[in-house]
């Protein structure tokens, strides 16, 4: 016979439905969970009027047999109402307390607890989630709003600036990607191959050469041996990333070095650096710095955070600080990817 099925609706009624329902489903499931044993007793009942009748004993017996075990089975199933009425009362309950339960359930009810412990932890996590997706997209809107309306602007012009539209084309394409990235970040959209970070960073920089030359900023490669074993549409969005950093913090007529080797990947800029301060939050979730907070350029904070936390996923380690190569009174930065060997991600 199939257990019962559980259906809470039985078991936990508002104050608008009539008691005697309730009592009435303990009843029932008493009857459920324990009618082989009043099947044994009824049997063992009828046995025992059946032996008074073949050896001619007074049928008094067997009824005497009957009131005796129909009395125990009574208290046993009294017990057994009682301890079932507390246990769904207490289940009812705002407030789980382990030790209130039976003793020979204090197992059930310590896995009971875990898992409600469990529960209540995901949900806080679940809410936390929705609640962080909601203040960074309530940013992502008031930031495409910029880039929109300075488009808008030079729509009305006779003679729009056909430089600004593309940059402006080219900041709402990045927010995008950027969100798309947020929103897919805990996914499992990866596919390791082997990668020429050559031709990952060559488009990257084709698409910023109007920014480049109108600049005067230079462009210095040294690509030696850049195949690593990588997640390339990942990588690439932290490549972006940093290209678009160095790019927004460098001034006119300096001069970007991008670097790789078989294991590395590293860009270092001669722009206004980070503060020391700042160096160990820079990978915050929505940490904008001295920077961001001097209004040197437009910062959401969320860049190098997704970035870190790609890099965490692809088994990378981001480095970023301050260059010590300069000449006195100079600033700049370098930042690095380190890329673990491919045998990094066999089983």
């Amino acid at each position: 016979m199939s257990a019962p099925v559980y259906k809470p609706e039985e078991y936990f009624l508002t104050e608008e439905e009539p008691i005697r329902y309730k009592y009435l489903t303990y009843l029932k499931d008493l009857f459920a969970q324990n009618w082989l044993l009043l099947a044994a007793w009824l049997g063992s009942a009828l046995l025992m009027a059946i032996l008074c009748w073949i050896y001619a004993e007074p049928v008094e017996l067997a009824l005497l047999y009957l009131a005796i075990t129909a009395f125990f089975m009574f208290v046993y199933l009294g017990f057994y109402l009682r301890r079932l009425h507390t246990i769904k009362h207490l289940l009812a309950g705002d407030v789980f307390d382990p030790e209130k339960y039976p003793r020979s359930l204090q197992s059930c009810a310590e896995k009971m607890e875990e898992l409600n412990q469990k529960m209540i932890s995901t949900s806080s996590s679940a809410k936390k989630e929705q609640t962080d997706l909601e203040n960074y997209f309530s940013l992502w809107a008031h930031q495409i709003k910029l880039p929109l309306a300075a488009m808008e602007l030079q729509l009305q012009l006779e003679n729009p600036d056909r430089e600004e539209l593309i940059r402006c084309e080219k900041r709402i394409a990045r927010d995008v990607s950027q969100a798309m990235i947020y929103v897919r970040l805990d996914g499992s959209d990866y596919r390791i191959q082997n990668v020429n970070l050559e031709s990952v960073i060559r488009p990257l920089i084709r698409e910023n050469a109007s920014s480049f030359i109108h600049r005067h900023i230079t462009i210095d490669c040294d690509f030696d041996q850049g195949v690593v074993c990588t997640d390339r549409k990942w990588i690439g969005y932290v490549i972006e990333q940093l290209l678009s950093n160095a790019l927004k913090y460098t001034p006119d007529f300096s001069t970007l070095t991008i670097k790789t080797t078989a294991t590395t990947f590293s860009i270092l800029d001669e722009g206004c650096g980070i503060a020391k301060e700042d160096l160990p939050r820079i990978y915050e979730k929505g940490f904008t710095g001295k920077n961001g907070h001097n209004n040197l350029t437009a910062s959401s904070g969320f860049g190098l955070y997704l970035s870190d936390e790609i890099c965490h996923r692809l088994g990378c380690t981001l480095k970023i600080e301050n260059r010590k190569d300069l000449p006195e009174g100079k600033t700049g930065v370098i930042a690095s990817i380190e890329f673990p060997p491919a045998l990094y991600f066999k089983d």
